[in-house]
């Protein structure tokens, strides 16, 4: 029963998914620089809306992730799945392991959050551990404090396309279990959305625990770097306790576009007959009582 309450709980949290990557309309508004002086800015700067907070130093939107509303929903696949209908269109690398009796799942993200946003996010999940296969139902609780990683991300944008990729944002180097960051603007092309970088750096529990996510990361099509300083993309190096990564262009993420393509089709057609049919039936009662008006 607890199991089916939380995909319910889930599946309605999927609904309105919508919601969560809309950090403060009124503060988007303004000039893409920082507006110190800014009412919006300065009331984001020390109090969240929404769940999210605002970095004036480097311009960019965060969630306030200990006191996040989101935290009671959780994590399931489904959530991705139902993002591209929300306009909310983001690559990401699902890193699957088991340590000490707990199902783990550090996911990646990044991409364009509907129309106003672009960024990136790493989310530590856990779960009691089970051998069944995971679906798109399969519920992970966001991680308690106990089981926060440190973490640090930053994110590159290779604006015009020319190869060359700007740092946007530095987020702080801290326990969490949910780093993010959002700047103002939108992608170039957003799936895949292989103009964002992201880089950083995932503290685990142990050693030990390092190379239990190490051989997931492998198996999420990541390559093991020799040493920090050959770390190129989409690989990692394992330093002790340490996880440093680069991602650019690995993604796990479904394509979604023949779905929506063929969604869209259907509604038009489906919205075409509707039309056709009211027009119908008023030119039918406009064809009646003109006949009727002749007639009398």
């Amino acid at each position: 029963m607890k199991n089916i309450s939380k995909k319910l709980t889930a599946l309605i949290f999927a609904l309105v998914l919508g919601l969560a990557y809309v950090p403060c309309v009124t503060a988007y508004a303004v000039e893409s620089s920082p507006q110190l002086d800014d009412p919006a800015h300065q009331y984001l700067e020390d109090n969240a809306v929404l769940g999210y907070k605002y970095n004036s130093e480097q311009d960019y939107y965060y969630c306030d992730s200990p006191n996040s509303w989101q935290k009671q929903y959780g994590y399931t696949r489904i959530y991705d799945l139902i993002a591209p209908y929300v306009l909310l269109e983001y690559d990401y690398a699902r890193v699957h392991f088991e340590y000490q009796g707990i199902d783990w799942l550090v996911q990646l993200w990044k991409g364009q959050y509907g129309l106003l946003f672009f960024g990136s996010e790493v989310g530590v999940y856990t779960k009691e551990h089970t051998d069944e296969e995971d679906s798109y139902t399969t519920h992970y609780d966001c991680a308690d404090e106990d089981d926060w990683l440190k973490i640090k991300t930053v994110m590159y944008h290779d604006e015009v396309g020319d190869g060359y990729y700007k740092k946007c944002l530095e987020t702080p180097y801290e326990e969490t279990w949910w780093s993010t960051g959002f700047k103002r603007g939108h992608l170039r092309q957003q799936e895949p959305a292989k103009e964002l970088r992201q880089e950083g750096i995932i503290t685990l529990k142990s050693p030990e625990m390092a190379e239990a996510f190490a051989a997931a990361f492998e198996d999420c099509g990541f390559k093991r770097a020799e040493s920090l300083e050959n770390l190129g993309l989409d690989s990692f190096f394992v330093d002790g306790a340490d996880v440093h990564y680069r991602w650019q262009n690995n993604s796990e993420a479904e394509n979604t576009m023949p779905i929506k393509v063929a969604t869209g089709t259907m509604i038009f057609m489906n919205i075409g007959i509707v039309m056709t049919l009211i027009l119908a039936v008023l030119g039918g009662m406009f064809a009646m009582g003109l006949l009727a008006l002749i007639i009398l």
